[in-house]
């Protein structure tokens, strides 16, 4: 199942074109949902901040090592190659965060009945940043986005404000997606109130 949508939206000088793309992949132990969103400016401009301060990072703390002067002299090198540990730590820390990858998708493993929150890294081996039990999960409804045509299906976090965006389009092509989810976690489906 895959959900294409290009919508124009006419304003008051011109029109503002808006798309957006949700897919659904079939797997063994149940199936991948990729929301289509593009990622939030903000964690875009972390990992850049990141990838250049850990590149940063990684020159000083090779830098400090290879610096021959005063390699040897006491506890002056010592220091320098716990500096230069530290340093190369750091940077390899931030160069993973970089290349951790900003595109979330939701997995629901049916074999397992746990719903999963999934980041890919830049070579597509995957990290989870959250885990829910079917039971845990409380709803299963479509939110309708303000001053938009889209809308966005959204889990709710058993009767809490905690929410999980799975996709976003417009509201009928949503609700093949909400049903499945809903049959699958044996929920009955709701509209937002």
């Amino acid at each position: 199942m895959t959900g294409s949508v290009a919508t124009q939206f006419s304003g008051g000088q011109g029109q503002m074109a808006k798309s957006t793309n949700f897919a659904v992949e079939d797997t063994f132990w149940g199936y991948q949902i990729r929301s289509g969103r593009a990622p939030a400016i903000g964690v875009v401009m972390a990992q850049l901040l990141s990838y250049f301060f850990g590149a940063c990072f990684m020159i000083a703390a090779v830098s400090m090592v290879a610096m021959p002067v005063l390699f040897f002299n006491g506890d002056v090198g010592v220091i320098r190659l716990a500096a230069s540990v530290l340093f190369a730590a750091v940077g390899f820390y931030l160069l993973w965060f970089a290349s951790r990858g900003s595109q979330a998708e939701v997995h629901v493993d049916t074999s397992v009945g746990e719903i999963r929150e999934v980041i890919s890294n830049r070579a597509g081996k995957p990290t989870t940043i959250g885990a829910y039990g079917f039971d845990a999960i409380g709803g299963v409804y479509i939110e309708p986005q303000p001053e938009s045509a889209f809308a966005s299906l959204v889990l709710q976090y058993r009767d809490t404000d905690q929410r999980v965006c799975v996709a976003e389009a417009i509201e009928a092509q949503l609700i093949p997606l909400r049903d499945r989810l809903a049959q699958d976690l044996m929920i009955a489906p709701r509209s937002a109130a």
